[in-house]
């Protein structure tokens, strides 16, 4: 056994513990608040009357059969329905976070066994260690919300992509494509990502040796998305519930996420807009009244997609619309209130998380158009573009879109990897600029 896994073990054992002792010791004030009651709902309709209905049909005085709706993806659902034992309790809690607590060592595997494909041995237990002892990536597991499933899923299709780039089988991009729909049918944030990927390799010539493993790998995406579209394509329109898409892009769009200074109800500035009910209500009135808001006021919008937005999406505090920190819901113990141990790797990734970030942006773009200036180890240039791909593109579909912090979370191992690659590339190129000055330093 190498010395790079001896202490991927050690640092698979640490991951274990943080999840362990945070599922175990952390206690949500409400664990159902809407979004999670929403999955819940889901799950329990689903196995109870075989109707995907986010109704509230478990706890109703006089419970009826519910009405079935698309408005969630069935991704998280369905990973919930195996825990039921009757009517969500809190053993049925138990259960899905020991579970999400399991994930989220997994989740620390695959960082590696990903990072391991791009960098050297040590530097790819350098990425892992960083996402094990991050607060969010452990904390996420004690909420019944997509994150944790999402992560894991985000970075074994990430893994899967990138091992088939270096691979010629094509079972490989098969496998890719089915664990990438796995993770739009979780949460659609890169739903659109295959086919612009596709058009892109279809167009760059010297991308085009990916066209027939980029081919086979949306087909297998497409048909695995196919059932949810025909099903949501099946139920009447509901005149209530807008466009996902149009609400996206509609909550997305107010600067800082404040209507016209209304800061009390900061991170729902919907609620104070009076035009809301004509905006969601068609594609028109958004082009309309929010396009009409940018030609007002052309130079605030572009501040705050061009650097809010990111800024928003990428933040290590989360208050916008959850309790801040490192926590979604409110919270009334935490080990990270009172263990010196999970206070001291609060610090240390509160200290590093900016420099990581804005690292990893470097390392992305370095991977999209220079891959020969990283530091990678051989035939890793593919691998680092996929990554780079991934990673910018979650930023600039949330730039479009909603950059709630809580988003963003899921991405932050891939920033951590692409951060170590330009960090060692950095340390490479300075080295190489010394190597020369010594020499004609011991000629003189």
């Amino acid at each position: 056994m190498s010395a790079a896994h001896v202490v991927l073990v050690a640092i698979l054992l640490c991951s274990a513990l943080i999840q362990w002792t945070n599922i175990r010791e952390t206690h949500v004030v409400a664990p159902g608040r809407p979004d999670a009651a929403s999955y819940v709902s889901y799950a329990y309709n689903l196995r109870e009357y075989g109707v995907y209905s986010r109704d509230r049909t478990w706890n109703a005085p006089t419970p009826s059969r519910p009405v079935a709706d698309s408005v969630s993806p069935p991704g998280y659902p369905l990973f919930l329905v195996p825990f039921m034992r009757g009517a969500p309790d809190m053993d049925f809690m138990a259960r899905v976070v020991l579970a999400q607590a399991g994930l989220g060592v997994i989740s620390t595997l695959l960082v590696f066994l990903l990072a391991a494909r791009i960098l050297h041995p040590m530097l790819a237990c350098t990425v892992a260690l960083l996402a094990a002892i991050t607060p969010q990536l452990s904390v996420i597991s004690v909420y019944v919300l997509t994150e944790s499933l999402f992560t894991c899923l985000l970075l074994a299709s990430t893994w899967a992509f990138v091992r088939a780039t270096q691979s010629t089988r094509t079972n490989a991009w098969l496998l890719a494509g089915f664990l990438f729909g796995l993770c739009c049918l979780v949460r659609p944030t890169l739903q659109a990502l295959p086919p612009l990927a596709l058009a892109v390799i279809a167009l760059v010539p010297r991308w085009r040796h990916w066209l027939r493993g980029a081919l086979l790998a949306t087909a297998c995406w497409a048909a695995l998305l196919a059932p949810w579209v025909v099903y949501q394509r099946s139920l009447p329109r509901d005149s209530d519930q807008p466009s996902l898409f149009r609400a996206t892009i509609y909550h997305g769009s107010f600067p800082d996420f404040v209507y016209d200074g209304h800061v009390e109800n900061f991170g729902y500035p919907a609620r104070d807009d009076p035009h809301a009910a004509q905006i969601m209500a068609s594609n028109a009135g958004l082009a309309e009244w929010v396009g009409g808001r940018m030609r007002a006021a052309p130079l605030r919008y572009l501040r705050w997609y061009v650097l809010g937005k990111p800024r928003y999406f990428l933040a290590w505090d989360d208050n916008v619309a959850a309790m801040g920190d490192v926590f979604i819901y409110p919270v009334d113990a935490s080990p990270y209130f009172n263990r010196p141990m999970f206070r001291l790797t609060h610090a240390l990734m509160v200290g590093l998380h900016w420099p990581l970030m804005l690292l990893g942006i470097a390392g992305g773009v370095l991977a999209l158009g220079h891959q020969r200036w990283l530091a990678l180890v051989p035939g890793a240039r593919r691998g680092a573009c996929v990554v780079g791909i991934v990673f910018l593109s979650a930023i600039v579909f949330h730039v479009i879109g909603a950059p709630y912090p809580r988003y963003g979370i899921p991405f932050w191992p891939l920033a951590y990897l692409l951060a170590i690659a330009a960090a060692a590339t950095t340390i490479d190129r300075m080295r190489a600029l010394r190597r020369p000055n010594r020499l004609s330093n011991g000629m003189t």
